[in-house]
This record gives C-alpha cells, sequence and structure tokens, in this order.
C-alpha cells in the first residue's frame, strides 16, 4: 500500500554533516573533464560523494581567494 499522498508525507530530507548551510541543489552541465576530476578529487580527499568534493574544492579556491586579497 505505501504511504498515503502528500506534502506532510514526504520524508525529511538526509543532508549530509559536511554541508553547514543548506540552501539547495545544482544542477548543471558540465564537461566529461571536469565529472572525472570531481570524481578524482572524490578519491584524492577520502571523500563518500561527489557532493562533498565539490564543497570541498569550493572551499579550497575560496580560501585561496581571500588569502590574496579579493
Amino acid at each position: 500500500m505505501g504511504r498515503p499522498k502528500g506534502s506532510k508525507n514526504k520524508p525529511k530530507p538526509n543532508l549530509p554533516g559536511f554541508i553547514a548551510e543548506p540552501a539547495g541543489r545544482l544542477n548543471v552541465r558540465v564537461s566529461a573533464t571536469t565529472r572525472s576530476s570531481l570524481a578524482q578529487l572524490k578519491e584524492d580527499f577520502g571523500l563518500d560523494s561527489q557532493e562533498a568534493a565539490l564543497e570541498k574544492a569550493v572551499a579550497i579556491v575560496m580560501a585561496l581567494r581571500g588569502a590574496v586579497g579579493r
């Protein structure tokens, strides 16, 4: 049978612990190179998901940006 339909019955999203302030999802097209590079970063960082790798990569780039005074 399952659960009855309706917005009140939807399960709450299970957000990963590395996201401190969840703001939504990105659904963007990427090149094959970007996709494989993100998978490589996931392995290099020892992370469980490409989502976590993207969060970490953006944090690193923003730290570098701050270090050069932008």
